[in-house]
This record gives structure tokens, C-alpha cells and sequence, in this order.
């Protein structure tokens, strides 16, 4: 069956949708510029495609029963995506407008420090950066270039490795290094993302025991814990590709002998379903280059 066959007639779910929130056919009527026998069709019709009685009528109009009810939830959602979807694309379909999708550690800590320079580099760029962590439900149609740590390779994209990723404790010039105190401040993420290695991962690859009396600070993203790490609160796991600026400036420092080499990588990616538009190949060359990238 094609996807056609097993849509409803999208023009009977917009009068469903208005019947549901006016409760009256008459009134979703005037809305639509339909008289009532005509919404009473469309809605006939949408109960003869679902095989389910959507409304019970009353006294001063109707009422949805409780599967149309539920029904009506689920397609007023779907509507408000794809209106959401649509008004996005025609407003941001030029030919240097491009949207790149990142988390917020990337952007914070790596995209920010680039952008002046990729504004100069390439010329009238338009950009959108839709910052995110939650990647498992970024659609492939919500951007342009994306750039994501993942521990394993994602699918439906083109993958080019930005940073292989190692991890060490990092701390300020006058933060003590880790073992020479014996109540050190770790700091790490609250609610830390599944594929990100924290505190528990590093001491294990490390195979050392914590310190009894060590504190734990726990922020709400990567970014505080680098801050505070820069102001000498305490100590933070180092992601040395995110970090680089700041190790190279020595603002941050490594305090530990041990890195962990992390099994996953920085990805730039680019959806294989779609075009690649020329300032998208612009945009992904410039990345690469900057970065010393390598095509994977």
C-alpha cells in the first residue's frame, strides 16, 4: 500500500480539527468558509476511512467521542508539525542560508571561538545553529551539516571525523593536580548525556580509587564545568577536542598523567537524502580545513 492509500484526505482532518475545537459544525463552517453540509461530508467521510464514530452530537452542537477525542490530540499535533515545518522552509530556503545543527558543548565550546572567521571566509552566509543535545530525535530534514559526538557511526548521513576524542583531567594554573590533595572538587555534568564518559568512566580506565573526601559539583551543561574549571573551582574532565582553545592558551592545564581515549568521535555530518546545496559544500570544505579533517 502507498503512502497515499494510507493517508486519511488531509482536507477532512483541518475540519475535523476545527470541529473538534469550535464543537460545532456550523461554527467550524464560518471558520473554513464551508457550509455545515459540506464539513458534515468531510467529516462523514473521515468516519467512513477510520471505521470509528468521531462525534456525538448534542444540543448546542457536537462532541467528540473518546476515540475521536484521543484522535483529535494526535492530529492536531501532527498538523501544528508540519505548518511548523513548512512555514520554516519557506522562510529559510536562500541560496546562502544554511542551518547546522550541534549540541551545546560544541557550540559553546568550539563553534563560537570559529564564527567570526567563518563569517569573513564565506561570503554573505546566512546561518541558523540549532543548538541540541537530544540527537535521537533531530530529524535528518531539520538541517543542513550537524556536528555530534557519537559513540557509534550515525546512519543516513555522510560522516567526516572531526576529532577523535581523549579525556584528562583539566583544572586552572593554580589548581593543585589531581592526587595532590586529598578532598579535590570534581566537577561534572548534571544529567550528563549517555555517550559522554564522566568521572566514574576516567577513574576506572585509569584504575585508580577515587579519594574518600573528594566533592562532587555537578552543572547544568559543559560549559559551566569549563568555567568554573577556568576560575579554580575545582577540577573538570578535559574533552581535548572541545578544549582545544583553551589548552593551547594554557587557561586550562592537564592535571593527571592518564588520558582516556574515548571509543566514539566528533562527527561532521550531512544528510545523504538531499542536494547538497553549494553553499553547504562551502560551508562542510571550510570545516574540514579549519579543522584538519579528514574525509571518512
Amino acid at each position: 500500500m502507498s503512502l497515499r492509500q494510507k493517508l486519511p484526505p488531509l482536507n477532512a482532518l483541518e475540519v475535523f480539527e476545527a470541529a473538534v475545537k469550535f464543537g460545532s459544525f456550523s461554527r467550524a463552517g464560518l471558520k473554513l468558509g464551508l457550509t455545515q453540509s459540506a464539513v458534515s461530508r468531510q467529516i462523514s467521510k473521515l468516519e467512513t476511512y477510520t471505521g470509528t464514530k468521531l462525534f456525538m452530537r448534542e444540543a448546542h452542537g457536537v462532541c467528540p467521542t473518546p476515540a475521536g477525542e484521543h484522535y483529535a490530540a494526535d492530529i492536531s499535533r501532527l498538523l501544528g508539525e508540519i505548518a511548523a515545518v513548512t512555514e520554516d522552509f519557506r522562510g529559510w530556503s536562500g541560496p546562502r542560508q544554511i542551518t547546522i545543527a550541534c549540541s551545546r558543548g560544541i557550540a559553546d565550546q568550539w563553534f563560537m571561538a570559529r564564527l567570526n572567521q567563518l563569517k569573513l571566509e564565506i561570503s554573505e552566509l546566512e546561518l541558523k545553529l540549532k543548538v541540541t543535545d537530544d540527537i535521537a530525535h533531530l530529524r535528518l530534514d531539520e538541517f543542513d551539516l550537524a556536528i555530534f559526538y557519537r559513540s557509534e557511526r550515525p546512519a543516513g548521513v555522510q560522516l567526516t571525523t572531526l576529532g577523535h576524542e581523549e579525556i584528562v583531567p583539566v583544572g586552572a594554573q593554580t589548581t593543585p593536580m589531581l592526587g595532590a590533595t586529598d578532598d579535590p572538587i570534581l566537577i561534572g555534568i548534571l544529567d550528563s548525556m549517555r555517550e559522554w564518559q564522566d568521572w566514574p568512566h576516567w577513574w576506572s580506565s585509569a584504575q585508580l580509587t577515587p579519594p574518600a573526601n573528594m566533592r562532587r559539583w555537578l552543572l547544568g551543561d559543559y560549559g559551566l564545568c569549563t568555567t568554573a574549571a577556568v576560575q579554580g573551582v575545582g577540577l573538570t574532565l578535559g574533552w581535548t577536542w572541545l578544549i582545544r582553545d583553551q589548552l593551547a592558551s594554557g587557561i586550562l592545564l592537564p592535571k593527571h598523567a592518564h588520558v582516556m581515549r574515548s571509543e566514539g568521535r566528533f562527527y561532521l555530518m550531512r544528510p545523504l537524502d538531499r542536494h547538497q546545496r553549494r553553499i553547504v559544500r562551502e560551508v562542510s570544505d571550510w570545516l574540514v580545513a579549519s579543522n584538519g579533517g579528514t574525509l571518512d
